[in-house]
């Protein structure tokens, strides 16, 4: 029986040993959850805001850290909005 170009041997066994180390890893070594994820926000116009609630919206333990933009009325909007929507998760010191 000849293998096929598409699979050889060597492929296969490279395969199943990725395969196999994907599934050993441990879980421990991703992320314990434990403590917050802390998230600083740079450039509060549109962008940055929509980013801040992407980022709010993907894991339950992310809060909003810090924020900065050179624009004065764009982080007040941005901070009010995050403030109204976030409270719990809105962590930034004045």
């Amino acid at each position: 029986m000849k293998f096929s170009d598409d699979l050889t041997r060597r492929k296969f066994l490279q395969n199943s040993a990725l395969a196999t180390a994907a599934v050993a890893i441990p879980t421990g070594v991703f992320a314990s959850g434990a403590a917050p994820i802390k998230v600083g926000l740079i450039g509060c116009g549109g962008r940055g805001g929509g980013a801040a609630s992407d980022a709010l919206a993907a894991d339950p333990d992310v809060v909003i850290w810090s924020m900065g933009d050179v624009f004065a009325d764009r982080l007040n909007g941005t901070r009010q909005n995050l403030k109204n929507h976030a409270k719990d998760r809105y962590q930034v010191t004045d």
